[in-house]
């Protein structure tokens, strides 16, 4: 699916917002004791109800790991701010799923809880993976993981083919990394940006990424 318009738009909420970075069953069953107190928080947040379970597969599949609530999308990135300022630690907040393929689609999009201290834990909440180039979701964490090390990385939003990041310091070499990420993550230049000099200014611009795998 073609996510350009998408992309312009997330990366706008990033900008404006300034997201800072924090320091499984498949059944429906009820989240353990740090994720039940944190449902009160959720819920005065996002003032909305919050369901035992955050999804994966594009909304059809529940993972009983976090919880979730369902809000406007033009609402969420304030209050995944306002989430991250009140989360202790050994818990983490992102944008989950915002494209659900269930019958009928539900409205709005996930906010999330899980537990976790760090960039993989999210991307095991939300099961990313990039199977249509033959990467599974051990092989992003592997790659982020590296990103995370080397220049430090707040993975704001995750779902099934998607995340989107920021840098907490940029890459000091831009146009080697810009290969990199396009070797990665062809989609992004493909049916994004259109070269990868256009990859290396919207990096430096926007300080950070939307890498989706069709």
């Amino acid at each position: 699916m073609l996510k350009t318009s998408m992309h312009y738009f997330r990366i706008g909420w990033l900008i404006a917002l300034g997201l800072v970075l924090l320091t499984g069953a498949n059944c429906r069953a009820e989240p353990g004791a740090p994720l039940k107190e944190a449902s009160a928080l959720l819920h005065r947040i996002s003032g909305a109800q919050v369901r035992p379970y955050s999804t994966r597969d594009f909304g059809r599949t529940p993972y009983s790991g976090a919880i979730s609530a369902l809000v406007d999308e033009a609402k969420a990135p304030a209050m995944l701010v306002a989430l991250r300022k009140e989360l202790p630690a050994g818990l983490l907040a992102f944008i989950g799923t915002t494209q659900s393929l269930t019958k009928p689609p539900v409205p709005g999009v996930e906010l999330v809880i899980g537990q976790g201290n760090g960039p993989t834990d999210i991307l095991h909440i939300a099961q990313t993976d990039a199977v249509n180039y033959g990467m599974s979701n051990e092989d992003l964490k592997r790659r982020l993981a590296r990103w995370h090390q080397a220049y430090g990385i707040d993975i704001w939003q995750a779902e099934t083919d998607t995340i989107q990041l920021r840098f907490i310091r940029l890459p000091p070499n831009l146009q080697s990394f810009a290969k990199e990420v396009y070797e990665f993550c062809p989609d992004i230049v493909d049916q994004g940006v259109g070269t990868q000099e256009a990859l290396v200014q919207e990096i430096r611009n926007g300080k950070g990424l939307q890498l989706w795998w069709d």
